[in-house]
């Protein structure tokens, strides 16, 4: 009994990190894929998600396509890459206000929209819960550069260039 008292709770914590780990690094690939075949295709390679338009909800899945018209919608025609699977709960995905609707890579690698933005992955609602972080988040700058935010102060929640992240909901 003693042991299962220590192991429940510390598999728990594993299962979680796993699962926020494993889902951080699936979409961060997607990204950089998509970047890198904007570049060797020189064209327009664009992400929306399947959420409510601008709600920045990319936990419900996604598309990757070749926009060929760079118009940011998947016309006919236009090639599919990749499809992201909507997320199991309780994890989610959000994107900040540069990525409510969609994300574009140009022929350059660059971001069509200006400034970047962030992407945070919970696991429940909270960026930390029992003093355990229950958030990842990745950014990306307007050069293209997707990368992990990290915990440099060890609060247990991801830090943008500009601070921490707000909320699982509000990157």
């Amino acid at each position: 009994a003693i042991l299962l008292g220590i192991g429940v709770p510390n598999m728990q914590t594993f299962i979680i990190n796993n699962r926020l780990a494993s889902a951080t690094q699936e979409f961060y690939t997607a990204l950089q894929f998509a970047r890198s075949e904007a570049v060797r295709r020189a064209q327009q390679v664009t992400l929306v998600h399947h959420g409510a338009s601008g709600s920045g909800n990319w936990g419900a899945g996604w598309t990757m396509f070749v926009d060929a018209n760079s118009n940011g919608v998947q016309d006919a025609g236009e090639e599919t890459l990749r499809a992201g699977a909507a997320l199991q709960a309780p994890l989610t995905l959000y994107g900040n206000a540069n990525f409510a609707n969609m994300i574009a890579f140009d022929a350059g690698g660059r971001l069509t929209t200006a400034g970047g933005g962030a992407f945070v992955v919970c696991h429940g609602a909270n960026l930390v819960e029992d003093g355990q972080s229950r958030a990842r988040a990745v950014l990306i700058n307007g050069a293209g550069r997707v990368r992990f935010g990290l915990d440099s102060n060890n609060d247990g929640v991801p830090e943008k260039d500009s601070g921490a992240v707000a909320s699982c909901t509000n990157p």
